[in-house]
């Protein structure tokens, strides 16, 4: 057999071993599934959402969204985060009050968003 076959054959056939160690991104997206809390860069693929994002979410002064802090690493539970995404769920055009937020706004460009006396 030519050198060259011998070389195409030692490079089309990967060592089994050492692919047998390694796990698949199949498997390592299964086992970061599993895991209850998640760190930021598993939960940016878990949520397809980028870490600044996540971020904002958690340090956000106005509903934040849970996490822990452990020895410097932000966690944050899957449960938590599957509430906090159904809690801000976007609503349907049916379900949001037009008329409502019309009014609303109308009477305080009015009355210097104030409400009038009455």
């Amino acid at each position: 057999m030519a050198r060259k076959d011998l070389e195409s054959n030692f490079i089309d056939r990967p060592d089994p071993e050492i692919h047998a160690s390694r796990p698949t991104r199949e498997a390592e997206g299964r086992d970061r599934a599993c895991r209850e809390w998640l760190g930021l860069k598993d939960l940016t693929h878990y949520a397809d959402v980028s870490e600044r994002t996540l971020r904002s979410w958690i340090y956000s002064p106005v509903d934040p969204l849970p996490a822990a802090k452990v020895s410097g690493k932000v966690l944050v539970r899957k449960s938590d985060f599957d509430k906090y995404l159904e809690k801000h769920r976007v609503k349907p055009l049916g379900k949001i009050n037009l008329d409502g937020i019309v009014r609303d706004v109308l009477e305080g460009a009015c009355y210097g968003r104030q409400s009038p006396k009455v």
